[in-house]
């Protein structure tokens, strides 16, 4: 108990994990922050930050057909420059779609394709905190990666301001940790 108390500490003092505010409440996001287990990427302005953790309550480990859970975390935030498609500036962007790889072993397990993000369109404008969004998937193995893309457009959907544009999701591992919080 002491050394899962410990490496709970290390890691909110190295910044691995993070406090996070959600309106009057303060907890700790026991999802990475930092390389190699959170992934971030830059594109047009945009950034994504993602990464994983192990969920043990919905994993069977137990039986041949091993099912492994994992929860993801996706941050994502335009920076404050704004959008910026081929020299053109933009003070806003909304998300339109979603394409994810996810791998197990480095097996494609699923390619999706879907609207929005856990039934929303998130508009990114410059100096908003960032949109967070978690979901979790399935693994038939202790080791996996999801990588993808988001189709962004600049301006709002009801009223586009240039063609839809990918934004870069970089792979992220879902690791089974040493220590499990």
């Amino acid at each position: 108990m002491l050394l899962w108390l410990e490496e709970h500490g290390r890691r909110l003092e190295n910044g691995i994990i993070k406090l996070r505010e959600e309106g009057k409440f303060r907890s700790i996001s026991l999802f990475p922050e930092e390389l190699p287990l959170c992934s971030t990427a830059v594109t047009n302005g945009v950034k994504v930050r993602a990464s994983a953790v192990f969920v043990p309550e919905m994993s069977d480990l137990q039986h041949e057909s091993d099912k492994y859970w994992f929860a993801y975390s996706i941050r994502m935030s335009l920076l404050p420059e704004g959008c910026i498609i081929n020299g053109m500036f933009f003070s806003s962007c909304q998300l339109y779609w979603r394409h994810w790889i996810i791998r197990a072993n480095d097996v494609v397990e699923a390619d999706v394709d879907g609207e929005a993000v856990i039934g929303k369109f998130p508009l990114l404008r410059p100096g908003e905190r960032e949109f967070v969004y978690e979901s979790c998937t399935p693994l038939p193995s202790s080791l996996g990666s999801v990588e993808g893309a988001f189709t962004f457009v600049p301006g709002r959907l009801e009223d586009p301001k240039g063609s839809p544009f990918e934004v870069e999701v970089a792979r992220f591992p879902l690791p089974l940790p040493d220590y499990i919080f």
